[in-house]
């Protein structure tokens, strides 16, 4: 039986990975790790995103990690002219390698929660995917199926999963070809707000020399549920430890840096400092440090 399950098991080897668009765009993952177990409701323009949560909670940024894995599965079944149906079947420990996540027995354990989570949150959505339009809740996977080994010891490991995409998701990527390269780099990030941040730049800069948007609209973007001045603390946080990959971030008008008095010791009036609310938040490919600096 392990031999037949070998021969029906995709890898991605040093396959490129792909990020779904929407995914990279909208807030549709909690970027906590404390479980989230409110529901998140995100609206802006003809946009309006609901994402309900399981009994583990809100599937999680890290989560996430599951779908960008099977959309560069899906991507390069696709690229090499392969069918790239909603059912996909791929090694465990694969999966653990590439997303870096270790492989000891706690990294499977979190996998199967990861699982858990993706199946149980509800998602609504106005976002047309495959020229469709859901007008129902969906979770990001239908069905999971987890194959194990027996050890000598009695104990089990997991060997393989077989996964069945949500139609919406699947037809996003195989369909619309809805789908952005990025860095291996990304596993790496520890931080919910650091991953958000690279899916956002990622998405917006392109080849442009950089990205402006308002830090009320970033920390809406990002799904922060923080007062906006907690958002700007671990954002400045972050920028600080300048860890993204590719990326560069930067604050355009920060009161904080401004002395409360408005001027200086030496007598120069510094320029007026903009409230929280009207502060630009930059973005730029890391060797173009001029708009950022």
């Amino acid at each position: 039986m392990a031999s037949q399950v070998d021969l029906f098991l995709d890898s991605l080897v040093d396959a490129p990975l792909r990020d779904e668009r929407a995914l990279m765009e909208f807030p549709f993952f909690s970027i906590t790790k404390r479980p989230q177990k409110e529901a998140f409701v995100y609206e802006r323009d003809d946009v309006k995103i609901v994402v309900s949560p399981g009994p583990k909670g809100m599937a999680t940024i890290w989560d996430r990690d599951v779908l960008i894995y099977i959309a560069s599965l899906l991507n390069e079944r696709l690229e090499r002219g392969l069918p790239a149906d909603r059912k996909v079947h791929f090694a465990a420990h694969d999966f653990l390698r590439v997303t870096q996540r270790g492989t000891g027995k706690q990294a499977y354990e979190l996998f199967k929660d990861a699982l858990f989570r993706l199946r149980s949150t509800t998602v609504e959505t106005t976002i047309v995917s495959g020229g469709q339009r859901n007008h129902r809740g969906f979770g990001w996977i239908d069905t999971f199926e987890i194959i194990e080994d027996e050890r000598a010891d009695g104990s089990r490991r997991m060997r393989a999963v077989e996964i069945s995409l949500s139609d919406w998701m699947h037809r996003a990527v195989t369909k619309d070809r809805r789908v952005l390269s990025i860095s291996r780099d990304y596993f790496a990030l520890t931080g919910g707000l650091e991953r958000r941040l690279y899916q956002l730049a990622r998405k917006h800069v392109g080849r442009q020399k950089e990205w402006r948007i308002l830090l009320p609209a970033l920390a809406e973007k990002v799904g922060s549920q923080q007062e906006l001045r907690f958002f700007k603390r671990d954002l400045k946080k972050v920028i600080e430890a300048d860890a993204i990959p590719d990326y560069r971030f930067g604050l355009l008008g920060d009161p904080s840096s401004e002395l409360e008095a408005g001027m200086r010791e030496d007598g120069y009036k510094l320029r007026p400092a903009v409230s929280n609310d009207r502060i630009l938040v930059l973005a730029c490919p890391k060797g173009r440090s001029d708009s950022v600096d």
